[in-house]
């Protein structure tokens, strides 16, 4: 072998390594995201408005709420057309005005469970109403991530449960989550439910259509909904600028027998796409989410899903968006399903 040849071959496979590296590390993120935080700057406030420092997400349109310790603050629309260089006002919608200084900014609007769901989260051995939602949380958030969903369905008349999948190996991704889900849904009918309905955030979303493909329900909710693990990694990792084949990389070492142990996975995921079942389907997205791609929002859509698609919303804050009008679609959706 000539010494360029040499030299090739070496490049050639450092750069491999190199590719297989990053797509491991894209994997891992995947399968074990840590939670996202964030802190909004608090410039000034007055009775009606608080005025931020500008970041990303303090100039994200929609409703949020910012908290330092026990005090939470609720804020709502950009004020102004929001390009200000300096500073970005938003409407105080509810709570104190804020001292100025450094706040957590927060999506989730709600600290604990108990706050929407009063009495035990799992739903378990509790009365169930006519209409009875399972609600399945996505990979970093827990439980919390639903909370957001849970009150249109209350003023609907729906009970409502928590499937929590923090305690599996690969949480919502895990082939446990559709056993958990499977189980819930059979508990429902046999304490009287006469409609059992799915809602899933990301991953808990791509956990329930592999539940429905089971067992029969009568809807499903996908909010961000993973439809596809290879996409959903190619999306992210063109979202940070590097190659999308990094993201077909990851996606193999997150669904490959032994090559999910680069990514800290035991076992790989098992089913990467969403799975169809007839069900009639809701899907909330938000163009701007790069983990959800529109090819496969199409197929979807050609299946007979129902889409709603929200502007602005990095991936599951549409209801942060517009709370309204996310609340609406998913009324109108109940109000679609047979009695």
């Amino acid at each position: 072998m000539t010494t360029g040849a040499r030299t090739t071959a070496v490049g050639t496979a450092v750069g491999a390594a190199g590719t297989f590296g990053l797509g491991a590390l894209v994997a891992r993120r995947l399968l074990f995201p840590s939670p996202y935080t964030a802190t909004a700057t608090v410039r000034s406030a007055a009775p009606t408005e608080v005025v931020f420092a500008p970041t990303r997400d303090t100039r994200l349109p929609g409703t949020y709420r910012i908290t330092r310790g026990s005090t939470s603050v609720r804020v709502g629309a950009v004020l102004g057309d929001g390009s200000a260089p300096d500073a970005v006002r938003r409407a105080l919608v509810d709570g104190p005005e804020p001292a100025a200084g450094a706040w957590a900014w927060d999506a989730l609007m709600h600290d604990i469970v108990a706050e929407v769901l009063p009495g035990p989260a799992t739903g378990a051995d509790e009365a169930v109403a006519d209409t009875h939602v399972v609600h399945v949380h996505g990979q970093s958030l827990g439980p919390r991530q639903v909370l957001r969903g849970v009150p249109v369905w209350s003023g609907l008349g729906a009970s409502s449960e928590i499937v929590d999948t923090t305690d599996l190996p690969l949480r919502s991704l895990d082939p446990g989550a559709a056993d958990r889900i499977v189980a819930r849904v059979r508990a429902a009918r046999e304490r009287g439910a006469r409609r059992v309905v799915l809602q899933g955030w990301s991953a808990g979303a791509l956990a329930c259509s592999i539940a429905a493909a089971r067992i029969p329900v009568d809807g499903l909710v996908g909010v961000a909904p993973l439809l596809d693990v290879r996409s959903a990694l190619r999306g992210a990792v063109g979202a940070f600028r590097l190659p999308r084949f990094v993201g077909s990389v990851a996606a193999r070492i997150a669904t490959t027998p032994t090559l999910s142990r680069l990514a800290g996975a035991a076992s790989p995921v098992r089913t990467s796409t969403w799975q169809p079942s007839g069900t009639p389907t809701l899907l909330i997205r938000s163009t701007a989410d790069a983990f959800v791609a529109a090819a496969d929002v199409a197929d979807a859509v050609e299946r007979g899903s129902t889409v709603v698609s929200f502007r602005t919303a990095p991936h599951t804050l549409e209801w942060n968006e517009d709370p309204e009008r996310f609340d609406g679609a998913v009324r109108a959706f109940a109000e679609s399903l047979p009695a």
